[in-house]
């Protein structure tokens, strides 16, 4: 709906026409040469030969990661969506680990999964977080309002998704948006509450562990004043 995905295949047509050398849509562009583009986006399942949809952009990662090389282009749309979240999570941060630090390849990675921009923060001499920009149509940023996409990729991360706003514009009933809109809040909530619990214990479980290593340093003394006190009666 933003334009993501519109915007990969744009990549992908630029840099194969100036691989041709034609023209390309922009009033000046320095693009490099590749030696091959790997694209992995819009997969659907296979009934007969039994692949979920899953499988299918699995297989097709895999063979990105079996001939990738550092002159390549990889363009990967959302990979993970079609698993529980943890393993979606886990799957599309472990190869883009591994691209960036292995291949250290062109990538261009379209995910809804914040837990990705971590990576940035990681390597930033190779990664930059982007996202689609959007205008609200009302005041109030904090609520599903009816939103404007612009179109236009800006640096940075989305302060939010816009599930619920895409949702409004799609004439879901208000009734459904309402409920929708309060689990929203609900999960969001419990999320803070669980990282702000998590600092909490973070910081509590190293103050108890360098506590413990001060008594175990206090102790010492004791320990070497018992063990004389054996070897002179033994």
């Amino acid at each position: 709906m933003g334009g993501k995905s519109s915007y990969l295949r744009q990549v992908a047509l630029i840099v194969l026409m100036a691989q041709m050398g034609s023209y390309v849509p922009a009033a000046s562009a320095s693009i490099g040469i590749v030696d091959s583009i790997f694209i992995s986006m819009g997969s659907a399942d296979k009934l007969y030969s039994c692949q979920s949809t899953f499988m299918v952009e699995l297989l097709e990662v895999s063979d990105v990661l079996a001939q990738v090389t550092d002159r390549s282009l990889v363009i990967l749309d959302e990979l993970g969506r079609g698993t529980s979240t943890h393993d979606g999570v886990a799957i599309a941060y472990a190869t883009l680990e591994h691209l960036i630090k292995d291949h250290k390849c062109l990538l261009v990675f379209v995910t809804h999964f914040p837990m990705l921009f971590k990576l940035c923060e990681l390597y930033p001499q190779f990664v930059i977080n982007s996202y689609m920009a959007v205008q609200y149509n009302e005041d109030d940023a904090d609520s599903d309002a009816a939103i404007t996409f612009l179109y236009e990729l800006t640096e940075g991360c989305a302060a939010k998704s816009y599930g619920l706003n895409v949702a409004r514009l799609a004439s879901i009933p208000d009734c459904i948006l309402n409920l929708a809109h309060r689990k929203a809040q609900e999960l969001e909530n419990q999320m803070s509450s669980k990282v702000q619990f998590g600092q909490l214990f973070g910081a509590e479980a190293r103050n108890l562990q360098s506590l413990s290593w001060e008594n175990t340093l206090k102790e010492i003394p004791h320990i070497l004043s018992l063990n004389d006190r054996i070897d002179s009666f033994v």
